[in-house]
């Protein structure tokens, strides 16, 4: 007994069978239905209008060479959480040490990662300086466009009698730099 044969006109063919014309249409309806969804969801993820910001920890009056603090860890936390929920893309570099409290305008040792924010095409710098350990925070915040100080404030620390105070009292200071920025954007 032979094995079968497959050829050009047996049912079991190899051949490339022509789709119907009704499949044609709807393979067509439904690749430009997801291209219109796609369109669509790239224009309502992007944030129109609202300039990123980068920030920077620094730490002064702790020893060198340790991990950062749970201050330090707060204020990155309660600032990426205020700048997400206001629909800005944030990035930021990791909290430093540095030996003393630095002079006005941008700190040397935030230039490579404000160096960073531009690079990365974001519209702001902020700068965080908690002072050890007074926890006295300053919050510097620069357009990278024009490389020019926006606005700095102060918060006195020390005040608050819990750790969730505490972590209130950065929220609101985080939300008050948010603001800012909506207001800044709303101004152009």
């Amino acid at each position: 007994m032979s094995p079968p044969r497959f050829g050009a006109g047996s049912a079991r063919g190899f051949r490339a069978a022509a789709r119907p014309p009704i499949i044609e249409a709807e393979v067509r309806m439904h690749a430009k239905t997801l291209a219109a969804g796609l369109l669509a969801l790239a224009l309502a993820a992007a944030p129109l209008g609202a300039d990123g910001v980068s920030f920077l920890v620094l730490e002064t009056g702790l020893p060198g060479g340790g991990g950062p603090s749970r201050h330090s860890v707060m204020w990155e936390d309660g600032l990426f959480e205020a700048f997400f929920e206001a629909g800005r893309v944030t990035s930021n570099a990791p909290s430093a040490r540095i030996p003393g409290a630095p002079g006005a305008g941008l700190p040397p040792e935030a230039d490579a990662c404000y160096r960073d924010a531009i690079a990365g095409g974001m519209g702001y710098f902020l700068v965080a300086i908690i002072d050890h350990p007074s926890l006295d925070v300053s919050l510097r915040l620069f357009s990278t466009r024009t490389g020019e100080a926006i606005a700095e404030t102060t918060r006195v620390g020390g005040s608050a009698r819990s750790a969730r105070e505490e972590l209130e009292s950065v929220r609101g200071a985080a939300g008050e730099m948010a603001a800012l920025l909506r207001r800044l954007g709303e101004a152009r």
